[in-house]
């Protein structure tokens, strides 16, 4: 009898090797694939590596790239050391996983973060708008004149939107066409690639400007021009202001319309299409002139706008603001854009005064108004966040018209700055209790949580193009 002995070795699935980093020659990338000069260069330096198996050292090129691989790559990137551990702070990240080092060290420079879960999910996929972020604050990269990026998927309100510019003019990130894919996971073939250009400006390509052939053109005899007559006009990517922001005009910025979608123009925008509403441009077809073009939904609308608090009552304070003043900052810009639609527009203050509540009810009934909107902005615990709109049904004679008036407003919050959405509420407050007409009390965040107080601080201009996109959806449904 004969007995022979099979030995069969089972290779490990491809995501539980360790990454190493000894080898610049992987068997999976030839001299003829399009990464491989940056794939070998940041190998050589130790920088990033492969996988094992029983052929050899592999790179995986396809192969999505990990948040703990990626804290690894960079952290190699800058000659650091990983951090000694005796124990970790992330829950899912144990002292013996291998980047645990590594993974510390980027969260102590500040380049990574946990998710808000106190996780850090370090098998989790990174995305590219992630990885333009954790570039640009790991290598301190900057551009001396910010510019636009040509990609018509980041929006204005994109929260990488300026790292992804500043990599786009450096000549480190590019995207496919004329969008950028932020939320795709980002390849590892590409992220060596970028992380090479940031660290050898000779990689670098020279981003591409107006002038080159991937821009459109339109026939002349197809257009007409149009001048923009607001501070801020949103750029659209479709004929709603349920569509998403893809970009702004300031004033004064001229633009080609392609034709014309009820209250929207069509207009070249960046590489394509986008969407501006005519309530804010003045048209030219030949003559010397402009003509202003106007949405008549407002038009001859009595408005009372009511900013919270003022004088003695500064509302709710928390990291050095104040709600009356942000109250006031927002209903003063929300003043301009409804005026501009021909509306007649009543404020119940004007500066920094206090009218009592029962004063903004007389302004608004004595007035005869057609719709009253309070501006307030809340407070609670650090982690409270987001939006929310009420109305008011046991006195208000025109509650589900403000419940309407209500559900418009906060959809064009949450969707515009991505607040979430605390919802359409009813209760008892007096401004919209005692009020005539359908009213609306608008908490726009949380000054008390960092996220909300940010916007609150920053895109308030944002805050008064959604509540009077709200106003405009409300009476174009009427």
């Amino acid at each position: 009898m004969f007995i022979v002995l099979i030995t069969i070795i089972v290779a490990p699935p491809i995501n539980q090797r360790k990454v190493s980093a000894e080898t610049t020659d992987f068997y999976d990338i030839s001299s003829s694939y399009w990464a491989s000069t940056e794939i070998n260069y940041l190998s050589s330096l130790s920088i990033i590596g492969g996988y094992e198996d029983l052929k050899g050292y592999f790179f995986a090129p396809e192969k999505t790239l990990t948040r703990a691989e990626a804290a690894k790559m960079v952290m190699s990137a800058k000659k650091e050391k990983p951090a000694l551990l005796s124990k970790t702070r992330f829950p899912d990240v144990s002292e013996k996983h291998w980047a645990a080092g590594w993974i510390e060290k980027a969260v102590q420079l500040n380049i990574f973060d946990g998710n808000p879960d106190g996780t850090f999910a370090p098998d989790e996929s990174l995305t590219r708008g992630q990885m333009t972020k954790i570039l640009v604050k790991a290598f301190g990269l900057t551009v001396e004149n910010q510019q636009n990026e040509p990609f018509v998927d980041v929006y204005i309100n994109d929260e990488f939107r300026p790292y992804i510019s500043t990599l786009y003019q450096l000549g480190i990130a590019s995207g496919y066409g004329d969008r950028f894919n932020s939320k795709q996971n980002i390849k590892r073939s590409e992220f060596a690639v970028f992380l090479t250009r940031t660290l050898n400006p000779s990689y670098r390509k020279k981003p591409a400007t107006s002038n080159q052939s991937t821009q459109k053109t339109i026939p002349a005899a197809s257009t007409k021009t149009a001048r923009v007559t607001t501070d801020v006009l949103n750029v659209r990517s479709g004929p709603s202001t349920n569509d998403e922001v893809i970009g702004q005009l300031s004033l004064g910025s001229v633009v080609n319309i392609y034709s014309l979608n009820g209250n929207w123009a069509e207009i070249f925008y960046k590489n394509g299409v986008g969407y501006i509403s005519t309530s804010y441009i003045s048209t030219y077809s030949g003559t010397s002139e402009f003509t202003q073009t106007t949405n008549n939904a407002l038009k001859n609308q009595v408005i009372v706008l009511d900013a919270g608090h003022g004088g003695k009552d500064p509302g709710t304070t928390e990291n050095g603001m104040y709600e009356k003043d942000i109250t006031l900052n927002v209903i003063e810009l929300l003043e301009k854009k409804v005026k501009a639609a021909g509306a007649k527009v009543i404020l119940t203050r004007n500066s920094d005064t206090f009218p009592t509540l029962d004063e903004r009810v007389k302004i608004a009934n004595q007035n005869g108004a057609d719709i009253f909107v309070s501006v307030h902005v809340n407070s609670g615990s650090s982690s409270a966040t987001g939006t929310e709109t009420f109305y008011d049904s046991s006195k208000n004679p025109q509650s589900e018209e403000g419940k309407k008036l209500a559900a418009e407003i906060q959809k064009q919050i949450v969707s515009l700055l991505k607040m979430k959405d605390r919802g359409v509420k009813n209760e008892r407050y007096q401004v919209i209790t005692y009020t005539k007409m359908p009213s609306v009390l608008v908490e726009l965040g949380f000054v008390t949580n960092s996220e909300d107080a940010k916007k609150l601080a920053d895109q308030r201009e944002l805050y008064a193009e959604a509540i009077y996109n709200g106003i405009l959806a409300y009476y174009n449904k009427k």
